[in-house]
């Protein structure tokens, strides 16, 4: 190989790589977000058949006016209740709209009500709440909500939701939904 090819080459994978770090960079920023960003969530759900895994998807979520309201009133504006947002709910709503207030057709049949989530700490900026259903029916589940408050099906406590690939979930079927959520250090 001649010395131009070998320098082409090696140009090519510097600029390969760094495009890659790029890429991987982008999702890793968008999914958890970045110091100094704004705040993140992503949600990972896992649906479960006789064991068997046959539905996964993950993304990022929106956060509603309402979840930054609740945000901003949290740390000081009106801090009146400091309840934490560790409950999940399903729904087979179509792309969240940052004006909800709750998931418009919150599902609360078939075992896969609104759920009080399991949660944990991440690291200094980040937390995760996961719950597992066990559908007692066949429904479709396209929607999850992220709320502070374990009533089902109310309003005026959704921090965020996020629109996943649609899941037809048959009787005794097990949907796990795990959220993400990071607030960035400065």
């Amino acid at each position: 190989m001649g010395v131009q090819k070998r320098y082409q080459a090696i140009v090519l994978g510097i600029l390969l790589a760094y495009t890659i770090g790029l890429s991987v960079g982008r999702r890793e920023s968008a999914l958890y977000g970045t110091a100094g960003a704004d705040p993140a969530g992503h949600v990972s759900v896992k649906a479960y058949r006789d064991g068997e895994l046959f539905y996964e998807f993950d993304d990022h979520n929106l956060i509603t006016t309402e979840g930054s309201t609740h945000i901003r009133d949290f740390m000081g504006w009106a801090n009146q209740s400091n309840v934490a947002c560790i409950h999940l709910s399903l729904s087979n709503d179509g792309a969240p709209q940052t004006s909800w207030t709750k998931l418009p057709g919150e599902i609360t049949v078939s075992n896969l009500d609104r759920a009080t989530g399991t949660q944990s700490a991440l690291n200094a900026t980040a937390y995760q709440v996961t719950y597992t259903w066990t559908a007692s029916a066949a429904a479709d589940v396209q929607c999850t909500g992220l709320h502070w408050s374990a009533a089902g099906d109310s309003s005026g406590n959704l921090l965020a939701a996020a629109s996943i690939s649609s899941v037809s979930l048959q009787a005794n079927d097990m949907l796990q939904v795990t959220w993400t959520v990071n607030i960035p250090d400065g």
